[in-house]
């Protein structure tokens, strides 16, 4: 997947807010768990994520360029 949400986990970490706190705010605990393994969410619940988190979208996610990967294992 070219989008991660490693920029959130560590941005979580750092603030030491739990994925728990995420679920006692209204985001859906099947949401979560795409976050936990990098699958699309809509643009909704991040606009929710953000609200709850004081934060802007590009402190929550980061576009891997999967193209750049596979040419540099070659």
């Amino acid at each position: 997947m070219p989008i991660s949400f490693r920029p959130m986990r560590e941005f979580m970490k750092e603030n030491r807010i739990s994925f728990y706190r995420l679920a006692n705010e209204g985001i859906d605990a099947q949401t979560l768990q795409r976050i936990r393994h990098d699958k699309p969410v809509t643009t909704d619940t991040l606009g929710k994520i953000c609200s709850i988190l004081h934060c802007q979208p590009g402190d929550l996610i980061e576009y891997i360029d999967s193209s750049r990967e596979e040419k540099s294992v070659d």
